[in-house]
């Protein structure tokens, strides 16, 4: 491990920690019912090694030892209630810890708004919130109780073996450190390689997905065992990686397991001499008794027992801090700047005017836009055309705040978009891509997003305006018709018509339409511009457009190109 790597495992080490928050209760209380457990098991030890001295050296009849054998209930008891709640009080710490970092990665996704997830793979992302948050959870619910427990365990026995003998603290001394310090060196290169490991999991599932998206794609141009052969190779890819982070894990037990053994060999034998008068040093009197080496032999395993524990849980350690990189790199994401103000718009007429505004990316020479003025009536219908990469889309994600122009101003309704609140502004826009979004579930869950109180009468009006209700009407199930991922089961033009209708369920004054005819043929577009057509009435709608038909139905046509605005003529 180089030293940049050890510097960067410390930075996300101390990450994790940052993250304990309103979790460290459950993380107190889970190290409190450990020591609990322990001290139990000290009782324990002490209770069972007075049982057999008594017994077999004493001879003491069992009758008589009745008060001794009660005394074991309450501790057995007193210790599975300890154990149990440390388990649960660590899990309940993972679980909040894991809540709240998904609500982050989720609260993050939308500030990063639709330009940045749209320029990442789904896959990746799903799997960063899912497989790799989850992957925090031995982090938090048993490494780190853990780590606290290995020091104060050891400690506590510490204090009741030596009034009965030096000589073994020393043994437990000297060879407690060699267990942390190999599980050190074996598990070195364990948060690398889980590093990796994540990262193949990560190209797999997007990868894996990407393919799924585009096998209809793939069969066409006879490609799918193409593609079947590269899944497999990166399926091979992260079994390899798996097996490399389940080698170093079995590895670091075994060496734990071995350097705990033989330590506490160290102890029976030290015992065992000085029982027989062989060694005569160490105890603090003439000599060891019975009772003294069976206690002390009892607690040898337990004192390496934490130990062996936190070794156990020391590749949990290395999985999240393999894990949380990414998750970090995501929450550290550099965010667009989104200008909120307290003002609201009032009224259900939006008027658009771009006032000399100028926009330059970040590495990019020529500005996207330059000193472009445009002027939208409230209630018109404006489509705007020009080349790839002009700055149409541009335009829209400054609509929606999402992104702030270097220089001049949006202004909706002579006012500042700067000074309006974004969250309320962007319940004034409804925005239908050339891509919609439509999730697993019936037509009618689809609908309702826009509008969950809306009744059946609203919905089936709203698709009848939309013209979707000409093939919804005929589905055995109607609204209740169940869709696939992405709408898989309509097609283009019928997804288009219903996002239409989920628009106008928002009944939104201002509309964006990003391409809504893009890919669809001629008897497809002809019913999605009659449903553009119907939805434009009473609002302002922005359309950027390639094509001759959909200009057609615009009221004004403006054409985007070198940074600026020309208006064109209608056809």
């Amino acid at each position: 491990m180089t030293k940049l790597t050890r510097e960067i495992s410390k930075v996300r080490l101390k990450w994790l920690k940052s993250h304990l928050g309103l979790s460290r209760h459950w993380v107190l209380l889970s190290v409190s019912a450990g020591v609990l457990s322990a001290l139990m098991m000290i009782f324990q030890a002490m209770l069972l090694a007075k049982i057999i001295y008594n017994a077999v050296f004493l001879e003491v009849p069992l009758e008589a030892l009745w008060p001794l054998f009660i005394a074991l209930v309450p501790v057995f008891l007193v210790r599975g209630v300890a154990v149990s709640v440390k388990d649960v009080c660590g899990t309940q710490a993972s679980v909040t810890i894991r809540r709240e970092l998904r609500q982050q990665i989720s609260d993050k996704l939308i500030r990063l708004g639709p330009a940045y997830t749209l320029s990442q793979r789904s896959g990746d992302l799903s799997n960063l919130a899912i497989e790799q948050i989850e992957a925090l959870d031995g982090f938090f619910a048993r490494y780190l109780p853990q780590m606290a427990l290995s020091v104060i365990v050891p400690l506590l026995i510490i204090g009741f073996v030596i009034p009965y003998n030096w000589a073994v603290v020393v043994i437990f001394l000297v060879t407690a450190p060699l267990v942390p310090l190999f599980m050190a060196l074996v598990g070195m290169k364990a948060a690398e390689a889980n590093q990796r490991n994540f990262a193949a999991l990560s190209h797999l599932s997007a990868f894996f997905l990407d393919v799924l998206g585009g096998m209809f794609t793939l069969k066409l141009f006879n490609r799918s065992r193409h593609q079947e052969a590269s899944l497999a190779k990166a399926s091979d890819e992260f079994r390899q990686r798996t097996m490399q982070v389940l080698r170093l894990a079995f590895l670091s037990s075994a060496v734990l397991e071995f350097f705990s053994a033989i330590s506490i060999a160290v102890v029976a034998v030290y015992l065992g001499m000085s029982f027989l008068g062989h060694l005569d040093f160490g105890s603090w009197s003439d000599s060891i008794t019975f009772y003294e080496a069976l206690f002390i032999l009892l607690l040898a395993p337990e004192f390496y027992l934490p130990l062996r524990e936190l070794g156990t849980h020391y590749h949990a350690k290395a999985e999240a801090i393999g894990a949380a990189g990414r998750i970090a790199d995501l929450l550290s994401e550099p965010e667009p700047e989104i200008v909120s103000g307290d003002e609201v718009i009032k009224g259900n007429a939006i008027a658009v005017h771009l006032a000399a505004v100028s926009k330059r990316y970040t590495g990019q020479q020529v500005p996207v836009l330059d000193e472009a003025t445009l002027t939208i009536s409230a209630g018109e219908f404006v489509a705007i055309i020009g080349p790839s990469g002009s700055g149409k889309s541009t335009v829209l994600n400054l609509l929606l705040g999402f992104d702030q122009p270097n220089k001049g101003e949006i202004q909706i309704n002579n006012r500042p978009l700067s000074r309006l609140n974004h969250e309320h502004w962007l319940q004034q826009v409804a925005w239908v891509s050339q891509h919609t979004n439509l999730f697993y579930g019936t037509i009618r869950d689809n609908l309702l997003i826009a509008c969950p109180d809306a009744s059946d009468e609203v919905l089936v009006k709203a698709c009848q305006t939309a013209f979707a209700w000409e093939f919804i009407e005929p589905l055995p199930q109607q609204l209740d018709t169940h869709l696939g991922e992405g709408g898989f089961g309509l097609s283009g033009g019928q997804i288009q018509r219903l996002a239409i209708a989920r628009v106008l369920l928002k009944d939104a004054p201002l509309v964006l339409l990003d391409e809504p005819t893009a890919n669809l043929d001629k008897a497809s577009e002809g019913y999605v511009l009659k449903a553009i057509e119907a939805l434009a009435v009473g609002r302002t709608v922005i359309m950027l457009t390639h094509r001759l038909a959909s200009q057609s139905i615009a009221q004004s046509v403006y054409r985007l190109s070198d940074g600026g605005f020309s208006k064109m003529e209608v056809r």
